[in-house]
């Protein structure tokens, strides 16, 4: 019996019934490859796994004017924030300004080339692209635009780079350094970029990317009846990571979006191995050499991450010590470790917990470029505070080393397929169990497929 999406959506608390019309489409989970069927949704509903819960579809009101007016009102902000004064810092009658854009442009002409170009792709290059992407390919639902399937591929792979968010943590966090021994003004620009992070945020949210994919070409289903419930692998189909069409294992390119397909991420535990194994060599001297140069009245002050949080601790400013410790230390350890406990799980013969370290690679997986914030705190203060032997603020190569760390395992939750972590699960007769009896419910819930249960 065909089993479906298990669905759920919005806190409203009001629910109804989709009759089965016989159009449902056949989808792959993209976390635990099973097989199942989606379901019609409604505008405000969405589909999860019926196995391990990840969201397979959602629906959103007006999909096409919604997206495309907040990347639009997004792009006005981010002109906005680079026109006008974004801070301005006085110190002992002395006063320094810079623009938005002076972020990486100083960093760039003084100091660091590789990490101005860093920090210049992650607040201004890849936000803006993602943002014009965005308008590009809603326009492309209603007029017949070139290139749409190239724009969408790129749009999708450049979506966890963009960092205005952490930027603006950034932000905050450099203000409550600065505002002891300077006086801090807030331009214009300023209060146009943290709109932008708002509107730039708010249009990923109401993107739909499986409405989108299937605005460009229609999903291709497999001609042979599919039993839902059962692994792509186990009926010889794989799944597009790029625009999540289902073809059959034998074939190489998706016919939607033409991109390479494989059955599983190649080499991908060596490719994460290798990537995490590269993270903790440069993790050491980038906790051991200066992140920062402090210069205040003709003294220079070397800090690391770890000084930098003992000193903002010894001056009482707990929540930021707390912030950075844990977006510097903690979170980078953690996700190193439990990535290579996720690749000793996905290389075991035997597994057990496949929907718990499932949740725990999301986990790591979205709070990983966290870890960014102090980078950006670094090159925001270093492109301010600018007084000579006064008071001025250097990067160290530490910066560099551990934007390097950040990058590489950012890397490494990309190359990692959490597929591994399911491929395996039937050898536990335990896990079979209960697998089966999870299928079972799901038959008497979806019973048919007379009516598809759809919170709203």
């Amino acid at each position: 019996m065909n089993k479906t999406a298990d669905t759920a959506a919005p806190q409203t608390g009001c629910s109804r019934h989709i009759a089965n019309t016989g159009s449902d489409e056949l989808v792959l989970c993209p976390h635990c490859d099973l097989s199942q069927y989606l379901p019609l949704l409604a505008p405000g509903e969405e589909a999860h796994c019926l196995r391990c819960q990840h969201q397979l579809d959602a629906r959103q009101h007006n999909p096409v004017m919604r997206p495309a007016l907040y990347a639009g009102s997004a792009l006005l902000m981010l002109v906005l924030a680079n026109l006008f004064p974004f801070v301005s810092m006085a110190i002992a009658g002395n006063r320094s300004e810079i623009h938005f854009f002076d972020t990486s442009a100083v960093l760039f002409t003084e100091y660091q080339q590789v990490l101005a170009i860093l920090i210049w792709l992650f607040i201004q290059a890849v936000p803006a692209f993602c943002m014009l992407a965005v308008i590009y390919l809603k326009l492309g639902m209603r007029y017949p635009l070139p290139a749409r399937i190239w724009v969408a591929r790129v749009l999708y792979m450049l979506k966890p780079w963009s960092m205005v968010d952490i930027f603006l943590m950034g932000l905050l966090i450099s203000f409550v350094k600065l505002v002891a021994t300077a006086e801090i003004s807030l331009g214009m620009s300023f209060w146009a970029f943290c709109l932008f992070c708002l509107l730039h945020l708010r249009t990923f949210q109401v993107l739909d990317r499986h409405a989108l994919w299937a605005s460009i070409a229609p999903s291709p289903q497999p001609a042979a009846p599919i039993n839902a419930g059962s692994t792509g692998l186990q009926q010889q189909l794989k799944l597009c990571q790029c625009c999540t069409a289902v073809v059959p294992l034998q074939q190489r390119q998706c016919s939607r979006c033409h991109t390479r397909v494989t059955a599983r991420i190649p080499a991908s535990l060596q490719k994460t191995l290798a990537l995490l194994v590269t993270a903790c060599v440069l993790y050491i001297p980038a906790n051991i050499l200066p992140i920062m140069r402090t210069v205040s009245f003709g003294e220079v002050t070397d800090s690391t991450i770890i000084s930098g949080f003992i000193l903002m601790w010894q001056d009482g400013e707990y929540p930021v010590a707390i912030v950075i410790f844990l977006a510097s230390v903690v979170i980078p350890i953690v996700k190193i470790v439990v990535m290579f406990w996720l690749c000793y799980l996905a290389g075991a013969t035997r597994q057990i917990g496949g929907k718990y370290s499932g949740n725990v690679y999301r986990l790591v997986d979205w709070v990983g470029r966290w870890s960014m914030v102090d980078v950006l705190v670094v090159a925001f203060m270093a492109a301010l505070v600018r007084f000579g032997l006064l008071a001025s603020v250097y990067p160290g190569i530490g910066a560099v080393l551990f934007a390097a760390v950040v990058i590489t395992t950012m890397l490494a939750a990309v190359s990692f397929d959490p597929r591994l972590l399911w491929d395996n699960q039937q050898g536990d007769n335990q896990q079979r169990d209960d697998q089966q009896g999870d299928n079972q419910q799901g038959d008497n819930r979806f019973s048919n497929r007379t009516a598809e249960g759809v919170t709203t």
